[in-house]
């Protein structure tokens, strides 16, 4: 509504390495739609900077197209506020029916998402948030069974899982994947429900602290820096698990082995803390 410039950083590897280009999937991360949520640059940060390690280039570049969005309401970033934009409103509840008169960031986003999902397949759609009353970092997801049946179920759950697998910081506990009344305008519902991404997440970050076993440890820039990084290495490992998977519903006719999943993911880093 100020004018300023919503800034879009679109990545990949050239094309002649890695996966074909038109065969490559997308990837999405937004972050700063809530202005007062700053830790989130800070995972946001870890995702761009495992992106340009060398790790990254190999094996996300050459494999995905992926679109940032760094701050989605940058008017309300400029003007200190916490929670709204420009016009007073939560952009994150504007999603559905957004105006681009009143709520243009999210109007702009949401078209040039809808564009990118004709492109290629949006595989993972993720939204960078910070939260101000539980602690760890966990993921808040959309699908149900009675949305694509028990394979849904279960490809939903599986990043989540992988990303517990790769960090402490990260509590699989703590993730629910429904959809509350409150929540239907908000980002990962309308990806899921109107692009069809299975995999749309909101990645909360407790404002305060984690478990560490019986200990209760304050975040630092530098974990949420690093749980940006886990976020990323999930995504390196949910290629190969959900081949193993899917290969399994076919042999089974969509039945999937009760410890497969837990097989295939392994044990959260957080429960071998707290066992150990």
């Amino acid at each position: 509504m100020s004018g300023l410039p919503i800034p879009v950083i679109t990545v990949t590897a050239r094309r002649h390495l890695g996966i074909e280009m038109k065969k490559r999937q997308g990837i999405c991360i937004s972050a700063r739609v809530h202005p007062g949520e700053t830790n989130s640059n800070f995972v946001f940060d870890g995702v761009v900077k495992f992106l340009l390690s060398s790790e990254g280039k190999q094996s996300l570049l050459q494999t995905y197209v992926i679109k940032l969005f760094p701050c989605l309401n940058v008017d309300g970033n400029v003007c200190g506020n916490y929670r709204s934009s420009l016009a007073g409103v939560d952009l994150n509840r504007q999603w559905a029916l957004p105006s681009p008169d009143l709520h243009p960031e999210v109007y702009l986003v949401k078209t040039h998402m809808q564009r990118f999902s004709k492109e290629r397949e949006l595989l993972v759609y993720c939204d960078l948030h910070c939260h101000s009353k539980k602690l760890n970092s966990f993921i808040y997801g959309c699908n149900t069974a009675a949305n694509g049946g028990f394979t849904s179920w279960t490809k939903t759950r599986l990043l989540p899982r992988i990303i517990a697998k790769h960090t402490h910081l990260f509590n699989i506990n703590d993730c629910r994947f429904r959809i509350d009344p409150e929540k239907l305008g908000t980002a990962r519902v309308i990806v899921w429900k109107e692009l069809g991404v299975t995999n749309s997440f909101t990645l909360e970050n407790s404002f305060y602290g984690f478990q560490k076993g019986t200990d209760l440890v304050p975040f630092n820039p530098a974990q949420y820096t690093l749980m940006g990084e886990s976020l990323m290495r999930g995504l390196i490992d949910y290629r190969a698990c959900l081949k193993q998977i899917e290969n399994e519903l076919i042999e089974t006719k969509g039945w999937l082995k009760p410890k497969l999943l837990l097989e295939v993911t392994g044990t959260p880093a957080a429960k071998k803390i707290a066992d150990e």
